[in-house]
């Protein structure tokens, strides 16, 4: 039962995700005066990002205590690292290409988001996208592992 919760949680997470990637950041041409909608919907769901989380991070030391190998986890860390670096390169060429579509950043004149500030109705996808949401669990599952690691060397 508590793993169909923390599955639906995980759901709910990238929902929350994908609802402000896509229906709560303003594309670039379009022209908003509206405010930051996403930033109520972010403060809304921010409890079951947590969540989702927590749950990531307490179901991987469930699954990774059972783990005798360490070459296993090694193995699983390394992977793990490396897809994060490889999802924090794709932000950032998707970060890039925003700030393009934007025509600049917030201290250029000629942007959408002149004086705006790094964090606005035109930005939400920036930290909210898909790849935010694998890197941010990503950091739970390595961050269970290595609690795993550390607590299993304490007792020896």
């Amino acid at each position: 039962m508590k793993d169909i919760v923390g599955v639906i949680f995980i759901l709910l997470s990238f929902l929350g995700f994908y609802l402000i990637e896509n229906v709560f950041t303003i594309e670039p041409q379009v022209t908003s005066g509206n405010g930051n909608l996403g930033m109520l919907i972010i403060l809304l769901l921010s409890p079951i990002f947590f969540v989702s989380y927590f749950y990531t991070f307490k179901r991987t030391r469930e699954v990774f205590y059972k783990v005798q190998k360490k070459i296993i986890k090694a193995l699983i860390l390394s992977l793990l690292f490396l897809w994060g670096i490889v999802l924090v390169f794709l932000n950032i060429e998707y970060t890039g290409d925003l700030i393009i579509a934007l025509g600049g950043t917030p201290s250029d004149p000629d942007s959408r988001i002149f004086r705006f500030g790094w964090f606005n109705q035109y930005t939400n996808s920036i930290y909210f996208n898909f790849y935010t949401f694998l890197l941010t669990h990503i950091i739970a599952v390595i961050s269970g592992i290595l609690s795993v690691i550390r607590n299993k060397e304490k007792r020896h």
